[in-house]
């Protein structure tokens, strides 16, 4: 008889504490494999991603691991499916397989309140994770091991970046979280006016056959840094841009911005992150990077209306942003006449 642990989870997105718990698992019972069994997820669910995205991301996680493979069978099963009639379906498959199921031991206090727990025990042999220094109380097999203080809900909100860089660009380039990301780091006007920068970037951006995902990536991450403190934003400036430091403070986010983009999501578009350093000042003259200085100047939440230049925008790209650039020097030439 084949010997399978079934490791049930959202994996939005998987990080190392599922990974250390599935590789400790399968040590310690001597399994033959561990199989990631992603539950199907509702796909109305605010800053949610797709069942097919975090099955790539599981196999990005695994990639290596000849032991583990990713299960979908979750997803061609009634809504809303129970780890009772996923049992049902795998038992029906795999008649020569005996399961465990991994949890972990947050999950025993309310096990019982499972749908058909007492059949299911039956069919499966349940087994704990637990915390080397908090060995709990189970009455099923223990699996002892190091908790990482990782959560998928602090990858999501930018809190950490515990998982494999492969899956922290595929996340950051498909838009995954990015919504969710700019609301838990910014201000509740910040994150406002970044939505409408992004959507602004997109409706322009249809009229020149930019990839939907590298504009909401540059528009979401413009101002990613923007209320960063001035001592984190230098710091940055002298970690990667030594030579900018002498420009103007109030330009230093963006270059923060693409530096954090770069180092800590691995991100490597260098129209994107050319674009986020230069959309302040209009720097550079790729079509992104136009299209986000429009979008950033002429959202709609600005109290100017910019109808006719976002108009011309979407016809005349080139006309459009030198338009505004005059638009913007005189307006600067204005504000230093006034100070002088």
């Amino acid at each position: 008889m084949r010997h399978v642990i079934l490791f049930g989870g959202s994996f939005d997105p998987i990080h190392y504490g599922h990974l250390e718990m599935a590789k400790q698992a399968l040590r310690q019972r001597h399994a033959d494999e561990l199989w990631f069994i992603p539950s199907k997820l509702n796909p109305f669910k605010t800053g949610s991603s797709s069942f097919e995205d975090r099955v790539a991301m599981i196999k990005m996680m695994t990639y290596g691991f000849d032991s583990f493979r990713v299960e979908t069978i979750e997803n061609s099963l009634p809504s809303p499916s129970y780890s009772i009639d996923t049992v049902n379906a795998l038992r029906k498959l795999h008649p020569d397989t005996v399961f465990d199921w991994l949890i972990g031991a947050d999950q025993l206090p309310r096990m019982h309140e499972w749908k058909s727990f007492d059949t299911l025990k039956e069919k499966v042999n349940f087994i704990v994770y637990a915390r080397d220094q908090d060995i709990v109380d189970s009455p099923y097999p223990l699996i002892v091991g190091a908790l990482m203080d990782v959560s998928s809900t602090a990858i999501r909100n930018g809190h950490t970046t515990q998982t494999k860089p492969s899956i922290l660009r595929y996340m950051m380039e498909k838009g995954l979280y990015l919504e969710v990301m700019i609301r838990s780091r910014l201000s509740e006007f910040r994150a406002e006016h970044v939505i409408r920068v992004r959507d602004l970037a997109l409706e322009i951006g249809e009229h020149y056959g930019l990839k939907k995902e590298t504009i909401a990536l540059a528009a979401m991450c413009h101002d990613l840094c923007k209320e960063d403190s001035l001592e984190d934003l230098t710091r940055a400036m002298r970690a990667s841009y030594p030579d900018k430091i002498s420009l103007a403070p109030a330009i230093y986010h963006g270059f923060a911005a693409a530096h954090e983009l770069s180092t800590r999501y691995y991100i490597r578009n260098k129209q994107v992150l050319s674009a986020i350093r230069g959309h302040v000042t209009g720097a550079s003259h790729h079509p992104l990077g136009m299209i986000l200085y429009i979008a950033d100047k002429c959202e709609r939440g600005r109290p100017h209306d910019n109808e006719a230049l976002i108009a011309l925008s979407k016809v005349d790209l080139n006309a459009a942003f030198r338009q505004l650039k005059r638009q913007q020097a005189a307006y600067e030439q204005r504000k230093r006449s006034t100070h002088e």
